[in-house]
């Protein structure tokens, strides 16, 4: 059972990184990336969210397909949590390429659409204000090894939720 379970997370967790790589190359071969469309950018996220749950609940499924129906909250967690590292290196390893390579005024674009949508705010505040606040924000540019640890422990805690979240819904009655 144990050589199935690190099939089955490995397999889905490649998968997943891998359709995360072409999901995030595609907005930002499309444009999309740098959107100050609100609307658009919580459709993005909820497709990138849906995605996770889509290889979170097949890889749940086979593994209690091969368990023989058996499932726990505990191995949903563990699926979830292990196909989110999986996946989070690969999304870690394109965000260092793209952000240091593809992109390297990434970090200066997403300040600046930062800034615009808090445009009505920072009306509000004097022009020394508003200039320590954009020097605060420049200044908090991630490193590279920030950059990939971050995504790593966001795909993670993220596929950490899912994971119990699929569990509890999937799980064999009368267990966890």
């Amino acid at each position: 059972m144990e050589t199935a379970f690190k099939n089955i997370v490995i397999k889905n967790g490649i998968f997943l990184g891998i359709a995360m790589i072409i999901f995030n190359f595609t907005q930002y071969t499309t444009g999309v990336l740098y959107t100050s469309n609100t609307g658009l950018s919580i459709l993005l996220w909820l497709v990138g969210a849906a995605m996770y749950a889509l290889f979170i609940t097949w890889g749940i499924q086979q593994y209690k397909t091969a368990n023989n129906g058996q499932l726990t909250v505990v191995d949903g967690l563990k699926i979830g949590a292990l196909i989110g590292v999986i996946a989070g290196i690969f999304s870690a390893i394109y965000s260092v390429v793209y952000t240091t390579y593809l992109d390297p005024n990434y970090y200066e674009k997403v300040v600046e659409l930062a800034l615009e949508k808090m445009a009505p705010l920072l009306q509000r505040m004097s022009e020394d204000e508003v200039m320590e606040f954009q020097q605060g924000l420049f200044e908090g540019k991630p490193t590279v090894i920030s950059t990939f640890i971050y995504a790593i422990i966001g795909s993670s805690l993220g596929g950490l939720i899912l994971g119990v979240i699929i569990g509890l819904i999937k799980k064999t009655k009368n267990s966890d």
